[in-house]
């Protein structure tokens, strides 16, 4: 309701001398005035009706009927009040429409004394604010249910004008700055100085990218007076208003203390598990070689030339399992190894002339531990084969290997400079050790090996990568 001048509108009363002059003039109010016995405080007059009532329905009824029973009392004690001293008493209260909705008004009540001075009616002039009450209600309600959402949380949530003073900070923020700095929050504090100096060049920049409109993602951490750290993930975001002018900085900073914990565990777990498996890997190198060694032994004791030569395989075939582990220990991660890097070093074990080499050519893949051993071996007979048949007088010569992968397949192109492959040998049937474990690995590694040319000597391996 605007200001009314009660004063001055009594004084016009006094000067009213009749009662069409009085109607016409309440009828221009934009609020509901009524005129009530002072004694019996029912109705007389009233310049317009709420929807739903009518006129020979409130003329007549105490004013007490139109506004809640706990405002009874109040409106009585007023009315006494203005009868006695002759000041305006303005009321707050609650009452109801014609249909039982709730309804609020903001009463001014005034004495309407008679020509003479004397005390004629109580006038009570009623400005209905129910829409505006419902909005501060509703505005009131939001900031409630936005305040138990802000602090139901273990997440710092805050604002902060253009000069970096605080406008407004959840509980958990309180709790923290009390425990660092021992100390309570206050509006339009300061917030600089609660940051490490460390830091305050960092943040003051992106304080502002903010302002100039950009949102922001940073991580920090807090020493705690009472010792230990905490560690937050922080967003900012630009506070806008309704000329879409930039006028703060909201920030949501997330508690990612017991993650960030959780984390160090899993890679401190990680290190002991890497290293344990280096000592796994390396010790089965060793314990490999050491059998190796006694096989070695037990050649130089043999005289039969055949049982010799099969020490000498056995032996090889262990050397090139050792290989697999020891590739594996000397790197980081224990899941793979480079096919290249074996394929060259098992073929520098083997050869059994240094003017022999390798060209390797072609992708270089990386193998699973379950692939490369089974792999390693097959690739180990062949390569005994190469040095035991195709160079077999020869005092140099030259082994071709490609590797290239397709349509998730691995293949490897094996080929020598010379040599011949028996043709009275069945590559696919055949009998002897060396093929017999070549076909057996093709098969564990669900791939295939194929005699592609005799003279020289080429094979073909497929393997698929993946299951």
């Amino acid at each position: 309701m605007a200001d009314l001048d009660i004063g001055s509108y009594m004084q016009g009363l006094k000067l009213v001398a009749n009662d069409a002059y009085f109607r016409s003039l309440a009828e221009t109010l934009p609020h509901t005035m009524l005129v009530v016995d002072p004694d019996t405080y029912r109705i007389q007059y009233i310049n317009r009706l709420q929807p739903g009532f009518t006129l020979e329905f409130v003329i007549g009824r105490e004013v007490f009927d139109f506004v809640w029973p706990e405002y009874h009392d109040v409106y009585r004690n007023g009315f006494v009040e203005v009868k006695k001293d002759r000041q305006t008493k303005i009321i707050q209260s609650v009452g109801q429409t014609a249909n039982g909705e709730k309804a609020w008004y903001r009463s001014h009540i005034s004495v309407l004394p008679t020509v003479d001075g004397g005390l004629g009616s109580i006038m009570l002039i009623a400005e209905d604010v129910t829409e505006t009450k419902k909005k501060e209600i509703q505005v009131y309600e939001k900031s409630e249910k936005l305040n138990a959402i802000i602090n139901n949380t273990s997440d710092i949530i805050c604002s902060i004008d253009l000069d970096y003073r605080l406008t407004e900070f959840n509980a958990v923020f309180e709790r923290i700055v009390k425990a660092r700095f021992n100390m309570e929050l206050q509006q339009g504090m300061e917030i600089l100085p609660l940051i490490d100096p460390n830091r305050k060049d960092h943040l003051i920049n992106i304080y502002k990218r903010i302002e100039n409109g950009e949102t922001c993602y940073d991580l920090s951490d807090f020493e705690l007076s009472t010792g230990g750290k905490v560690y937050f993930e922080t967003s900012y975001h630009p506070i806008i208003n309704s000329d879409k002018k930039i006028i703060g900085i909201s920030i949501f900073s997330k508690d990612i203390t017991e993650r960030v914990k959780t984390e160090h565990k899993m890679k401190s777990a990680l290190k002991e598990k890497e290293v344990l498996l280096s000592e796994i890997h390396h010790r089965i190198k060793n314990n490999l070689a050491i059998v190796s060694s006694l096989l070695q032994l037990q050649e130089l004791n043999i005289s039969n030339n055949e049982a010799r030569e099969a020490l000498s395989q056995s032996r090889k075939r262990i050397k090139s399992t050792a290989l697999v582990h020891e590739l594996l220990y000397r790197k980081e991660s224990f899941e793979s190894i480079s096919l290249n890097e074996y394929i060259t070093e098992l073929f520098e074990l083997l050869k059994t002339n240094n003017n022999i080499q390798l060209s390797l050519r072609g992708n270089d893949i990386s193998v699973e531990l379950k692939t490369a051993m089974p792999l390693g071996l097959m690739l180990n007979e062949i390569m005994m084969n190469s040095f035991k048949h195709s160079y077999k007088d020869a005092l140099e010569g030259q082994t071709y290997i490609f590797i290239t992968t397709e349509n998730n397949d691995l293949r490897i192109e094996y080929r020598d400079c010379k040599g011949e492959f028996p043709k009275d040998v069945d590559f696919e049937n055949a009998v002897s050790t060396g093929l017999s474990l070549i076909h057996t690995f093709a098969e564990q590694l669900n791939g295939k090996i194929e005699l592609a040319n005799h003279t020289p000597p080429k094979y073909i391996i497929t393997i698929p990568l993946h299951d």
